[in-house]
């Protein structure tokens, strides 16, 4: 397993590997959405059934990879997005028909996530699509926090680990251990999956106020 920078982790995204990234709170596991063969892969090294349904993470500079999600992002959504993107919202919507169904599980529907990490978006804007977000680890087990444990799950199963350099480590958003709030939307309703650091009170006074 190598360790990459930006750009040599992004050209290899872009080439159909699986990488390890550091995000604002644990690692991360990550490969393209529309690489087959990687997706398949991750979800075999870390674990999980082939139907589970994964996250995906954009960044806000670039509006084409929502593009390459949804249809069309439904009020709700934009106003969700609006107030907490970046953070610790993933906002599960209706996905494009080209979204695999690795992705969505055959649900019909994507979370997404914009991440406040400003290392892990200069990775997405230099790989230019979406990527896969899940944490690091085997199923079942703790989600890595450092590249050592990183290793210790995954050894040569995954093509290598995103770092970056120390003026980038600094500006790292501080990590936290609560997990993101999840909720699902469509043109009428919203529904809350998980409550995690947006509480359930909070982003529904976004919504209705």
């Amino acid at each position: 397993m190598d360790f990459f920078s930006p750009e040599e982790a992004a050209w290899k995204l872009r080439n159909g590997a699986v990488v390890a990234y550091p995000t604002e709170t644990v690692y991360g596991l990550g490969a393209i959405i529309h690489e087959t063969e990687a997706v398949l892969r991750l979800k075999q090294v870390k674990g999980i059934l082939r139907t589970k349904p994964l996250s995906v993470l954009i960044t806000k500079n670039r509006s084409s990879m929502l593009d390459e999600l949804v249809t069309s992002f439904c009020p709700i959504a934009q106003r969700l997005a609006k107030f907490y993107w970046p953070g610790p919202l993933t906002i599960v919507h209706e996905a494009r028909p080209s979204v695999p169904d690795l992705i969505t599980g055959g649900s019909g529907f994507v979370g997404i996530r914009c991440s406040p990490h400003p290392g892990l978006n200069k990775l997405l804007d230099l790989v230019g699509h979406p990527i896969i977000t899940t944490s690091a680890n085997l199923a079942g087990k703790p989600p890595a926090t450092n590249y050592e444990e990183v290793f210790a799950y995954f050894a040569d199963r995954i093509d290598g680990v995103l770092v970056f350099d120390e003026k980038q480590s600094e500006e790292k958003t501080p990590a936290s251990n609560i997990p993101s709030t999840i909720v699902r939307v469509d043109a009428q309703k919203v529904e809350i999956l998980r409550e995690g650091a947006i509480k359930k009170e909070d982003l529904l006074r976004k919504i209705y106020d």
